[in-house]
């Protein structure tokens, strides 16, 4: 990236975490309340819409009270500052979008996005990272660097959710995906399918280390490698979809997706081709990590996972980062 390209990503992630903080809060202001009077009595309603169902549910709060009162006068006066404070931060987003276009930094599928948003303003925003392919967005803008378009992904999406099962958590998924406007439909307990038809798949922590287990018989040491990469804490950062518009993203540490996309292209059945593909993006990932992430690939990690060694160089120690 350019200086000017640099300086636009960390203001845009900047303004980005403000409104995903602010969004987050959105639920508390979805639908409404209203006084309703039941047989010579006022007794306060909340409503709001279920986002599985479409259908309009409510509850009541009690019969008016000095209680009651205060509760209606915090929702109406707390969603009065939340649309003043999102409508300060709407200006400022549209001209970052606008420059973001400008300057070509619009390149994440907006299918892609549109799912990332979604997750990012919710509640979810810190149970649910992207670990496939369409994580490489998010890196772009993580290390300041650009790959070469040609190489970059627009076909699905994998999303590491915290939970056992992925049937566990697929509901909850939905819901978030249909609260941000995103049209999605479950094709089985572990994948959705948005109306754009974007392949949504879903993992859990205990999906990998199964995966693990497998790729332990193909690498010695790959399972230990695997786990190491799973236990890393994750960062926050942005993609920038092609109208220009930013979405929070959580992703796991660079390292540790890389080591898991190898595992994953061991372990799991796909075309000739589409490795091929894979292997080629990973590859170039491998290098933008090692030369601009804090730190270095572990040696024991570059001994024990073969793909990754070849990825850095013959002798397998590169020297160290230059950030």
């Amino acid at each position: 990236m350019t200086r000017e390209q640099r300086r636009l990503v960390e203001a845009t992630r900047a303004t980005t975490t403000d409104f995903a903080a602010l969004a987050r809060t959105r639920d508390e202001f979805v639908g409404g309340m209203q006084w309703i009077t039941v047989k010579g009595n006022e007794y306060l309603t909340r409503y709001r819409r279920d986002a599985l169902s479409g259908d309009q549910k409510s509850t009541s709060l009690g019969r008016r009270s000095k209680e009651t009162e205060a509760i209606y006068k915090r929702f109406i006066d707390g969603r009065a500052e939340f649309e003043r404070r999102t409508a300060e931060l709407r200006p400022t987003m549209a001209e970052q979008a606008r420059m973001a276009k400008a300057l070509r930094l619009s390149r994440t599928p907006s299918e892609i996005a549109d799912v990332a948003r979604a997750i990012g303003f919710s509640d979810l925003a810190d149970q649910v990272s992207i670990i496939g392919e369409a994580a490489v967005y998010g890196y772009e803008c993580e290390l300041a660097a650009l790959l070469p378009r040609e190489m970059l992904p627009d076909e699905s999406m994998d999303l590491l959710v915290v939970g056992v099962e992925a049937d566990d958590v697929a509901e909850g998924i939905t819901a978030v995906l249909r609260r941000g406007k995103v049209s999605v439909r479950r094709r089985d307990a572990a994948e959705l399918r948005t109306e754009e038809g974007l392949r949504i798949r879903l993992f859990t922590p205990a999906m990998l280390d199964r995966a693990a287990d497998s790729y332990s018989d193909q690498s010695a040491g790959g399972a230990e490698a695997a786990r190491w990469a799973l236990d890393q804490p994750a960062i926050r950062s942005i993609c920038i979809d092609r109208q220009g518009r930013a979405a929070p993203v959580s992703l796991l540490e660079p390292r540790a997706y890389c080591m898991l996309r190898f595992m994953a292209l061991d372990v799991e059945e796909m075309s000739l081709i589409r490795r091929e593909a894979s292997t080629e993006l990973n590859t170039a990932v491998v290098k933008l990590v090692h030369e601009r992430w804090t730190e270095p690939f572990a040696e024991d990690h570059i001994q024990t996972i073969g793909p990754l060694q070849g990825a850095l160089g013959e002798d397998g120690f590169p020297s160290a980062p230059r950030m």
